[in-house]
């Protein structure tokens, strides 16, 4: 009895210098952001985070972080484990891309197709200038749009300052009906993605090619189609019309 408690005793302290070792002391915190002055939302961030002082690093993961920024303007872009006791956290600024109109007002979406804030203007909180128009998505949707949108800016070099809206074109009461998704640009041209959730990607890469081969009337009008010919070994063309 009398081993077993002096067991129990060093068991005890081994759990408590462990807990005392691997306890966090240190949160280090990056912004990656697009404002000026930045001072007073570094201050909430860091103090937000705090909470995770004095917890053990072993029981701290990314999730936990993600949790208390999800309501902030900031997403993570890294996080880093630092044995025994620091943890490395890089924020990123959630860029405001895109804007759907709701009963009057706007809902505004991050380019990860994120609510940030709702406005009576289409206007960006950053610079001014409109967010894409969203039309015609289901907004448990829009994030797919996003990671479209994404790969569309990747080609095109650009989303924002090209793209005016973007709208599904979807009836779902007629059989067959091939969806389509629509990128109207600022210049007037529309690039038309047919039965745009498969061979999505490739679609994109061959509209940006083709849109480099249209002389610059072209691109103030008329329509870009994308689209996938054939069964299982078919391709993928793009093609331009004036209409």
């Amino acid at each position: 009895m009398v081993a077993f408690l002096i067991g129990l005793v060093f068991f005890a302290a081994l759990v408590i210098s462990l807990g005392l070792i691997f306890a966090i002391k240190n949160i280090n915190v990056k912004l990656i952001t697009y404002a000026d002055e930045y001072t007073q939302s570094y201050e909430e961030t860091k103090q937000a985070l705090s909470v995770f002082k004095g917890e053990s690093i072993m029981f701290v993961s990314e999730e936990n972080v993600a949790e208390v920024v999800s309501d902030s303007k900031y997403a993570i872009a890294s996080f880093e484990k630092i044995f025994p006791c620091t943890i490395n956290v890089t924020l990123k600024e959630r860029l405001e891309t895109f804007a759907v109109s709701v009963g009057g007002f706007y809902s505004m979406y991050d380019n990860d197709g994120k609510f940030l804030r709702s406005s009576v203007d289409n206007a960006n909180a950053n610079d001014g200038s409109p967010n894409v128009e969203i039309t015609g998505i289901a907004i448990e949707n829009l994030d797919k749009i996003a990671n479209i949108a994404s790969h569309f800016k990747e080609q095109f070099k650009a989303l924002r300052s090209i793209v005016t809206s973007i709208n599904l074109d979807s009836r779902p009461d007629v059989e067959g009906y091939t969806e389509r998704l629509i990128f109207n640009m600022r210049c007037g041209l529309k690039i038309q993605i047919d039965d745009y959730t498969v061979y999505t990607n490739e679609k994109i890469d061959y509209a940006y090619s083709k849109f480099c081969t249209l002389t610059d009337r072209q691109k103030l009008g008329g329509t870009l189609r994308s689209y996938r010919i054939g069964g299982e070994d078919g391709i993928v063309n793009a093609d331009y019309s004036i209409y």
